[in-house]
């Protein structure tokens, strides 16, 4: 069994999650569909903004803190048609801050369809963070994936 279905699904959250408003200015994105880390406020925010509309759904398995400085989320999703689920660790460091966010989207599929669809946003901006079309279906068919899983 995977571990996103060992999880009941949780009622969707209401409004942005609460660390969204509290980003440090010196705040760093990591993640899987990235390649390289984004740093600053601005840049994170125009980022995340834009993601969250890709999604067609979110069914949240886990959502809220998880000690004094660590807040989590865990929900299955669909990108395109294209299952994704997706892991959030955001750290908040001692002034309440978000300054650190981990997003690990998954299976491998559903990674590059992400990135590919943010390239095609945000390639003139920040095109060397993400897959353009081609580089997605080269790893895609490398890998053995198919293009919809």
């Amino acid at each position: 069994m995977k571990f996103t279905e060992t999880a009941p699904t949780l009622p969707r959250p209401d409004g942005p999650p609460p660390w969204l408003g509290k980003l440090a200015q010196n705040a760093t994105l990591e993640g899987a569909v990235l390649k390289r880390a984004v740093h600053g406020k601005d840049n994170v925010l125009a980022l995340l903004s834009h993601a969250r509309s890709l999604y067609e759904f979110q069914d949240y398995t886990y959502y809220g803190n998880w000690g004094r400085n660590l807040f989590l989320e865990s929900y299955r999703a669909s990108v395109n048609g294209i299952h994704v689920e997706c892991s959030v660790i955001v750290h908040m460091n001692d002034a309440g801050e978000a300054d650190s966010l981990l997003i690990h989207h998954y299976p491998l599929g559903g990674a590059l369809e992400f990135s590919r669809l943010m390239w095609e946003k945000f390639g003139d901006r920040f095109g060397d963070l993400y897959l353009t079309a081609a580089q997605a279906d080269a790893l895609a068919k490398a890998s053995g994936h198919q293009e919809q899983e």
